[in-house]
């Protein structure tokens, strides 16, 4: 198995070092393609050295069209041999414990030869004629997205929604097969995987969902300097959802405690990094558009 970790950014250098640092330890291979960041997106990039040779960066990556770029992405994937692509986004964090149980998962389950696919599976009651098995191509987990009111808290909504709604904002398929995986052929807000027989890996059998794994999701969180109060580029704006006490079995990702990572407006108005020297520590509620709080 060769499992390798696919990000496409722009404008993400508030968080690009944190969600790197946190799943390099776990993947064969970090590869960046950045769609023309105007940022420090490229520049903190360049300075990762420690990730040394698993990381590979893409400058002046993709034009318009999503499906396109997300195609040429997996084509770098297995000209590279993997196996296995973890989709990460710019402001997604992921735990050791998280990763090192998904990966050893997908590496106990290798066969050899290779499981059929689909597998042939009778399913006839009483028939005891052994069949192929499970199949897991695909890993559903948590996105948790963490509250304003600091590291021990998250939004509300990450509470109310069963372990068996198995949408966006609830699971996100982070981990695949590159085995019959291609864009849906649509575009930016459309776009998705299907794999084989078509299906959506959501609607896969072979989709594994785990509702105790989860990765911390900074989508509402200040991203970039460039971004200012209530623009919308890339994808979401600055918003305040709501803060309650995170779940248990949820820990503080290693690499937002690593002290040569970046600060960022959240880490500092957490007090977990300090502020350029004279200047106020952030407060998030600044980042949040006047219109966003009535």
């Amino acid at each position: 198995m060769k499992l390798v970790s696919l990000s496409m950014v722009r404008n993400e250098e508030y968080w690009i070092w944190y969600a790197l640092t946190s799943v390099a330890p776990h993947v064969d291979e970090v590869l960046v393609f950045d769609n023309h960041s105007d940022d420090r997106t490229v520049e903190i990039v360049r300075g990762m050295g420690h990730l040394g040779d698993k990381l590979t960066l893409f400058e002046g990556f993709g034009g318009d069209s999503e499906q396109e770029n997300r195609e040429q992405m997996l084509a770098e994937a297995r000209r590279r041999g993997a196996t296995h692509v973890l989709t990460l986004d710019g402001d997604e964090v992921y735990s050791d414990e998280v990763l090192g149980f998904c990966r050893r998962l997908l590496e106990v389950h290798e066969h050899s030869p290779g499981l059929p696919d689909p597998p042939r599976n009778h399913g006839r009651p009483l028939d005891p004629t052994p069949t192929d098995g499970i199949l897991i191509k695909n890993i559903g987990l948590r996105p948790i997205c963490p509250g304003f009111a600091g590291p021990g808290s998250c939004r509300p909504v990450d509470y109310v929604q069963s372990d068996l709604e198995h949408g966006a904002y609830n699971y996100l398929v982070r981990i695949t097969s590159l085995q019959h995986l291609r864009g849906n052929g649509l575009e930016w807000g459309e776009h998705g995987f299907v794999e084989t027989d078509d299906l959506y890996i959501q609607s896969s059998p072979h989709t594994l969902w785990l509702p105790g794994m989860w990765f911390l999701h900074f989508s509402r969180h200040p991203r970039s300097s460039r971004r200012g109060a209530g623009s919308v580029q890339w994808q979401y704006g600055v918003a305040d959802q709501g803060s309650v006490p995170i779940h248990a079995h949820v820990s503080l990702p290693a690499a937002l405690l690593r002290p040569d990572g970046p600060g960022n407006p959240t880490l500092e108005a957490w007090g977990m990094r300090d502020p350029q020297q004279g200047r106020p520590r952030a407060r998030l509620a600044d980042f949040v558009p006047p219109a966003a709080l009535s």
